[in-house]
């Protein structure tokens, strides 16, 4: 029995086929932003640290998340503008990379005042501060 070949068609095949699996694995990744979950505790009221809490007064009056590190810990303070009806809570705090530096997302939901507090601090497991934060926030559903 004698097979022919088409060359040509082999070779567009098998490109084709490195398209479509290069399509799959890279696309994804051009889209979806890559970044990794920053575990937390959120820290009660009594264990704040004293210097946590002396510089609170600047920054009542704004919405905003700060890192802080103090004591070789890393924690995250959301704050909001006082003039809010709301409460805050954190929903997640991820970090990930854009252009060489760390970037930090919190993730927060505005809440029935009664449920929450007007700022949040919460202990994280990084060892160095992040170059810029991001304070994304969202309205509580009912």
């Amino acid at each position: 029995m004698n097979i022919k070949f088409n060359m040509k068609g082999v070779v567009i095949g098998v490109a084709l086929l490195f398209l479509v699996v290069g399509g799959f694995l890279f696309l994804p990744k051009m889209f979806m932003e890559d970044s990794t979950p920053v575990d937390y505790t959120m820290i009660q009221r009594e264990q704040i640290p004293e210097k946590i809490l002396n510089i609170m007064d600047k920054y009542t009056n704004e919405e905003r998340a700060l890192a802080i590190k103090l004591d070789g810990k890393i924690y995250v303070i959301v704050t909001r503008a006082q003039n809010k009806d709301q409460g805050i809570q954190i929903n997640k705090i991820s970090l990930l990379k854009d252009e060489d530096k760390d970037v930090m997302k919190v993730d927060i939901t505005y809440r029935d005042k009664s449920e929450s507090y007007p700022f949040v601090v919460a202990e994280t497991n990084l060892k160095d501060l992040p170059d810029r934060i991001e304070l994304n926030s969202s309205e509580e559903t009912n």
